[in-house]
């Protein structure tokens, strides 16, 4: 299989940026890494201290939602730095993870949560906490870089629970904005063929650096002639909202499946789009 074939590829990967790089070059692209967002982390020494005396106050109505991978770790290990007793008593309280990541977080400091059903949305995770009585119940719920989905919080507000919200770490604009500008410039000027997304912050990032270019109408052109690969539900639903185009769907909703998915399946999908242009 000639796989991606030469194509260039973009990604706007940050954290992991050289491990894609490696991949799109192992399936026969040119790569060009593009990073859209630093981890900022928070200052959450008051919510952790509500945490805590909630914790001490009434353990056995706490439920502690972790949304994010980093961000459980995190907060669990400020935790464990501030109160260790509360840290230990974390193992008796009903734990749901949202997916993969924070359910590895979680079972490599030694707890064993409920992890919601693929394909790990807030929807499934509100679906698992629906599942349980809920009335009195107090929910602290661990953002993963962006703001818990409103929709959740009316929903467990509707089931009698008090909902608190941590943001443990908020994904912002990246310090030197300058590579994804030219990245932004690229797709206008069709310079790529493919765009790797590994998550919907990510495209929210490069519309809003687009737009701050006077770019956004030329970024939205070039995207429809791209390849556009979207590595799960939950950034496809981010894509959607934001009016953009996405031409595959990674599953699993891994890393090296997105490369792999879009390198098997870029060039066909790129002559379809040129048929439709003549």
């Amino acid at each position: 299989m000639d796989w991606f074939g030469g194509l260039k590829v973009l990604s706007l990967e940050t954290r992991r940026g050289p491990e894609m790089a490696t991949l799109i070059e192992n399936y026969g692209g040119v790569a060009t890494v593009a990073p859209s967002m630093r981890e900022d982390k928070q200052d959450i020494s008051e919510r952790l201290e509500a945490f805590v005396q909630r914790m001490k106050t009434r353990p056995e109505r706490q439920v502690l939602v972790c949304m994010t991978g980093i961000g459980t770790r995190l907060f669990l290990q400020d935790l464990q730095t501030y109160d260790p007793a509360v840290y230990a008593q974390v193992q008796h309280i009903r734990l749901l993870s949202r997916g993969t990541k924070p359910t590895q977080a979680l079972k490599a400091l030694g707890f064993v949560p409920v992890t919601a059903a693929r394909p790990h949305t807030y929807r499934e995770v509100q679906d698992s906490l629906q599942g349980m009585d809920l009335r009195g119940q107090e929910v602290t719920i661990l953002e993963y870089g962006d703001l818990t989905p409103p929709p959740l919080i009316a929903a467990l507000v509707e089931e009698g629970a008090r909902v608190y919200p941590v943001p443990v770490y908020r994904c912002a604009f990246p310090d030197d904005p300058r590579p994804l500008e030219a990245a932004v410039r690229g797709v206008v000027a069709g310079e790529f063929q493919a765009l790797l997304l590994s998550s919907g912050t990510q495209a929210v990032h490069f519309l809003r650096c687009a737009r701050d270019l006077g770019l956004e109408a030329e970024l939205r052109r070039g995207l429809r002639d791209m390849v556009v690969a979207s590595i799960g539900p939950a950034c496809s639903e981010a894509l959607s909202e934001l009016r953009l185009p996405f031409d595959l769907e990674a599953n699993p909703h891994k890393m090296g499946i997105l490369v792999r998915a879009a390198a098997e399946r870029a060039g066909l999908l790129l002559e379809r789009k040129r048929e439709r242009v003549v």
